[in-house]
């Protein structure tokens, strides 16, 4: 007979590193640098957001980090970028709690169809609340679709440091200008997001196998089912490899009597971890882009010890492009 007893989430919860707006400025700007005279080199663009929580793939804690973050992101002509990206949490000890230094490359494979490939290390302040060195890199590659109706967007990213982990966002949206309805020179639009994040789960499963036992005789003891002391291994018996195991045989006639033994194994899922529905409001004024937006996330399929809950995220993005 085996039971699953327990779980022991090995998923740490951290900061929003690979849902930052880094991957999607760079591709955002390397269309940009598509369509522009060809006299332009290269664009610099720096940016700071705020934000009122923090989340890793749609998982949070059980207390709120709102955050303050500034960015500076270079892209060349040819789709190569960097970036640089501070986090501060709010009423943490530390000037800086976090880093992200990502480097890529944005190219479209035909007029539909974006592509963008990156790797980001992760730095964290030395007093950080934050997940550390379990999540210091991260390998991505994003493709999206313009297929008219909808923008179709997957990423898929494998992080690694002292864990491994593969995780994959599905995201579908579609930018709706609104100042033709008003004639406005400047373009101001909505631009909502749907999406679906799925990744690997890491935990402990124990399991207990209870087994009958049959004409058990204990060495030292010369009766059958005596109950005597354990000096050696069992015959017809099964006990703890470890050793920690305890004898549960009830003293009988030589054929009752039961042995229950435990072990513990790590396991691996991947699961859908979050549905999640974005609605930003876009604003281009000049070379300034103003995105004030409200995030809301449903995480499901948590695991023990992970608290996780569906809540709202407010969220404001500053940035100049020169």
């Amino acid at each position: 007979m085996k039971h699953l007893t327990r779980f022991i989430p090995m998923l740490l919860l951290g900061f929003a590193l690979l849902n930052s707006h880094i991957p999607a400025t760079a591709t955002a700007l390397a269309d940009t640098v598509a369509q522009e005279a060809p006299a332009k080199k290269d664009w610099w663009t720096i940016g700071a957001e705020v934000a009122n929580n923090s989340s890793f793939f749609g998982r949070n804690t059980a207390r709120r980090y709102p955050y303050a973050a500034a960015t500076l992101t270079y892209l060349h002509r040819s789709g190569l970028w960097a970036s640089a990206t501070s986090y501060k949490l709010f009423d943490t000890a530390g000037y800086v709690d976090e880093t992200d230094l990502s480097v890529g490359y944005s190219f479209k494979i035909r007029d539909l169809v974006e592509a963008n490939i990156s790797y980001a290390h992760f730095i964290f302040g030395e007093n950080t609340p934050l997940v550390k060195a379990v999540t210091s890199n991260a390998l991505s590659a994003r493709g999206a679709l313009d297929w008219g109706i909808l923008y179709t967007g997957l990423t898929t990213s494998y992080i690694f440091g002292e864990n491994h982990d593969v995780f994959a966002v599905l995201e579908n949206s579609r930018f709706i200008p609104l100042n033709p309805l008003w004639d406005g020179k400047h373009v101001i639009g909505i631009d909502p997001k749907v999406s679906i994040t799925a990744g690997t789960q890491h935990f402990y499963e124990t399991h207990t196998t209870t087994t009958q036992n049959k004409d058990s005789v204990l060495p030292g003891s010369g009766t059958p089912g005596s109950g005597g002391p354990l000096s050696g291994t069992p015959i017809g018996g099964i006990f703890d490899p470890s050793g920690s195991g305890k004898d549960n045989s009830k003293p009988g006639s030589g054929n009752g009597g039961t042995t229950t033994t435990t072990t513990t194994e790590e396991v691996s899922r991947f699961n859908i971890l979050n549905y999640e529905l974005k609605l930003p409001v876009v604003i281009y004024l000049g070379n300034f882009e103003l995105e004030p937006a409200y995030r809301y996330a449903i995480p499901v399929n948590q695991t023990e010890g992970d608290a996780s809950e569906a809540q709202s995220f407010y969220s404001f993005n500053i940035s100049y492009t020169f």
